[in-house]
């Protein structure tokens, strides 16, 4: 169908869409030709309108999320913003455009937040979504066509999903009409291939979405009416009493929820360096006529709870409130107002704080940071919105809450009214401050003690150890070849640890189930590293698929004859504790006892321990932790990913592996020929599918995909690969040309939508490498099923994948092919 002559419409809706800080608001005065979007961020729509290019324009600017959360993380304020902005312009936008900057990274992240949050529309808004990419100046000479193959299969697939409608806008260069009047056009396009429709979200959607609004909103005025009568209550109590001269304060809350900022703005400045600390940092102040003392306690993760957080960081939690003897008036515990509040994180704050006891709770505050998002909405409309955990968190907190605009430090009303709500939470309990129970204290500082003992005597012992081996090692030359494999848990930071080895992004950071192999020249070495697929932290091996555990295997054969290290990565930021430590244990034992002889720990994420020093963490870590460094013959190395400019670290860690070596009488780990063996025959299948892999890339590379004759060539040469398992087996399993369904990887709405995916690649654009990945998928899949099913049936269904997607792509009736 041809669209060039789009009518043109009198009349535009347009709803803006993006991530925080991707330039909605610019994009938006760029085209209504004026400044009527204001640049900071908003946490409601925004409406405006404009006459442009003899058209009425109307545009709604929807609240941005994060560019790295998942709708998951997202509140529930900002979710219901992104549903209601579509009926700003009744009856509903023309289009939806979608702000991506060009100069920001577009991955597996990114596409999965925009996925999720469009999807609040429902599946229909993506046929009126426009891909609008701003700060076009930046691509120079690049088209946007090469940016957009450069960047990858997540942009690429964002763009399929939007029937490839895409724009680019120079918002430096607001002079040039062109760019908005082609916009203009391309929506006029968009509307003419709806069929002159313009998009309308499910009204149930709607109206479900206005009346849970109208009924928050009930909610919260009735809370603002309780919360008004608590306070006079309170003040009338202490109508009579002066404000306290001195006041100490406790900050608490997971890491990156603002507590820094937060004390810099109770102390009117800056005290707090903004980095993550390890240990408890102590700051004082003059603030409204108060002498003031601030203890910043180190952040958890929020999503963790606090079983899986390190021994020091809950000893410093602990410790915090002893900092400001006899103790604090208060504990203000940071929410981040632009992020999600529900179970998980509910259970991390509560199992945090329930490190100080129960009465905890009656002092404590919950602060509620970035409050600038919150704009012309109500606190407690946002503590509806958001749901029951963030409402029993208050509920445990006798409802004590206050905001700050973190951003706004001029403003000191909102600093001298928090100070005014401690002091009536010190009158709430008759005037005491918190006093943690003086047991639990004594015995974390005689632990404390005893660990620093034990701490300093590993360092002594760690000395002599390697004084010995260094003298052992002294006429000899350094190696001038590295076999290096890096093994560990999922996120434990292999493949920046490989970056940093290497000293260039060699590793890509999303997960691979496969190992990958990368060389490189350092500190006149060649290094090879091999990046073996990591498990989940708290599995056994047990529970992990035959084919992680096969990579496992086969990664120490990839740089022969042999790794002269493994390297297990472990995060000193996370705790370490049983279930880590038999996950590790099962998943090297994998490769056979001598294993452990060769293995080095590597301590990653060590920018958290600051003045820590990694011995201290190991005692405190405790007994499973300490097991594993005896099982590796106490070798251990400390690396800080985020100082990649510090090449001493690597340059030690080198040094520390060829120590490694001299220990193990000059030679490489090798691994036990029988272990091999036993993986040999899921090794032949897995070469097996890499032939059909070939097979599928060089007949379509010569265009017999696009023939009957060359199809069927394509089918006899996989179905005679291996008559052991052929056409019988597959009649026994397959019928109408599907693959059974009991055994089916993956559901029939994602295979249908596979198989038209693969048939748009192949047949129209010849993209062979998009299709090979999916098919690798797809297999992947089938391989990690043999906890399920046999290895015979595995192998059938690894088999009829090649037809399938053939068939599939091409119409080509399965069934009927494998009776020929």
């Amino acid at each position: 169908m041809d669209f060039g002559d789009a009518k043109h419409l009198s009349d535009l809706r347009i709803v803006l869409m993006g991530h925080k800080l991707v330039g909605k608001s610019s994009t938006g005065n760029s085209i209504l030709g004026r400044e009527v979007f204001d640049l900071k961020r908003s946490a409601q729509f925004v409406r405006r309108h404009g006459e442009v290019a003899d058209r009425h324009i109307t545009v709604i600017e929807a609240p941005g999320w994060w560019s790295n959360y998942s709708v998951e993380k997202s509140p529930e304020l900002l979710k219901q913003e992104i549903v209601l902005s579509v009926s700003l312009c009744p009856p509903g936008p023309h289009a939806v455009l979608l702000i991506i900057r060009v100069g920001d990274r577009f991955k597996e992240t990114e596409r999965k937040a925009v996925q999720g949050h469009l999807d609040l529309l429902g599946e229909r808004v993506w046929s009126h979504t426009i891909v609008l990419f701003t700060h076009g100046d930046s691509l120079l000479d690049t088209s946007i066509e090469q940016h957009i193959e450069s960047e990858g299969q997540d942009l690429q697939w964002l763009l399929d999903k939007c029937g490839n409608r895409y724009h680019v806008l120079n918002n430096q260069n607001r002079s040039d009409h062109t760019q908005i009047k082609e916009l203009l056009e391309k929506i006029e396009e968009t509307v003419a291939q709806n069929h002159s429709d313009h998009f309308e979200i499910d009204r149930k959607i709607l109206q479900e979405m206005k009346e849970r609004r109208r009924a928050e909103k009930e909610r919260a005025e009735e809370k603002i009416k309780i919360m008004k009568k608590q306070k006079d209550v309170i003040r009338s109590q202490m109508s009579d009493a002066q404000h306290l001269s001195e006041l100490w304060i406790v900050l608490m809350g997971h890491k990156l929820a603002g507590k820094s900022s937060a004390g810099n703005s109770i102390l009117g400045r800056k005290e707090f360096e903004s980095k993550r600390s390890a240990q408890c940092v102590r700051r004082h102040g003059e603030v409204a006529d108060r002498h003031i003392t601030v203890i910043e306690a180190p952040g958890w993760w929020s999503n963790y709870s606090v079983e899986k957080s390190p021994e020091l960081l809950k000893q410093e939690i602990v410790l915090s409130v002893s900092l400001c003897p006899p103790g604090p008036h208060a504990v203000l515990l940071i929410i981040p107002l632009d992020s999600r509040f529900k179970e998980t994180e509910r259970k991390a704050v509560q199992g945090h704080l329930d490190l100080l006891g129960e009465r905890v709770w009656s002092h404590t505050i919950v602060l509620f940071t970035h409050g600038d998002s919150l704009l012309d909405t109500s606190i407690e409309q946002h503590i509806e919105s958001e749901g029951q955990d963030l409402q029993s968190l208050l509920d445990k907190c006798g409802n004590r809450y206050h905001v700050l605009n973190n951003q706004n430090r001029s403003d000191h009303t909102q600093i001298k009214e928090l100070l005014e709500k401690i002091e009536e939470t010190v009158s709430t309990n008759s005037g005491c401050h918190f006093e943690i129970n003086s047991k639990i204290l004594q015995e974390m500082k005689e632990r404390r003690r005893a660990e620093e003992e034990r701490a300093e005597e590993r360092m002594k012992i760690m000395k002599k150890q390697k004084d010995v081996i260094g003298s052992q090692m002294s006429d000899a030359q350094h190696l001038s070849e590295l076999r290096i494999v890096l093994m560990g848990y999922r996120r434990a930071g292999k493949s920046s640890a490989g970056n940093s080895i290497l000293g260039r992004e060699e590793f890509d950071l999303k997960r691979s189930a496969q190992c990958v192999r990368r060389h490189g020249e350092v500190a006149d070495r060649h290094i090879t590293v091999i990046e073996a697929p990591g498990w989940w932290s708290n599995y056994s091996v047990e529970k992990s698929p035959e084919l992680l555990k096969q990579e496992i295997v086969l990664s120490v054969s990839l740089c022969p004859p042999g790794p002269h290290a493994i390297l297990l990565m472990i995060r000193v930021d996370i705790g370490f504790k049983e279930n880590e430590r038999k996950a590790v244990q099962g998943h090297l034992d994998l490769l056979g006892e001598r294993v452990w002889s060769h293995t080095i720990v590597l301590f990653t994420h060590a920018d958290s321990l600051l003045d820590t020093s990694i011995e201290q963490h190991i005692e405190r870590e405790g007994q499973d932790l300490q097991w594993l460094l005896d099982k590796c013959g106490n070798r251990y190395h400390v690396l800080n990913n985020q100082n990649r400019s510090d090449d001493t670290q690597i340059k030690e860690l080198l040094d520390k592996i060829e120590e490694t070596v001299a220990q193990n009488n000059g030679f490489y780990f090798e691994i036990d020929r029988k272990i091999l063996l036993e993986i040999d025959p899921r090794k032949k299948m897995k070469d097996q599918m890499d032939k059909w892999r070939e097979d599928i890339r060089s007949q379509t590379m010569s265009g017999s995909f696009r023939s009957r004759s060359g199809t069927d060539a394509i089918f006899r040469s996989l179905r005679s690969r291996d008559s052991s398992y052929g056409s019988g087996a597959i009649k026994r399993h397959g019928s109408n040309g599907m693959i059974p369904p009991n055994y089916a990887p993956m559901n029939p709405s994602d295979m249908d939508a596979l198989v038209k995916k693969i048939t748009a690649e192949v047949l129209l654009d010849n993209k062979i490498d998009p299709v090979l990945e999916k098919l690798s998928a797809v297999v992947t899949h089938v391989e990690q099923m043999e906890n399920q099913v046999t290895e015979a049936e595995t192998r059938i269904l690894a088999y009829i994948f090649p037809f399938y997607i053939l068939r599939s792509a091409t119409g080509l009736n399965y069934w009927d092919l494998t009776k020929q």
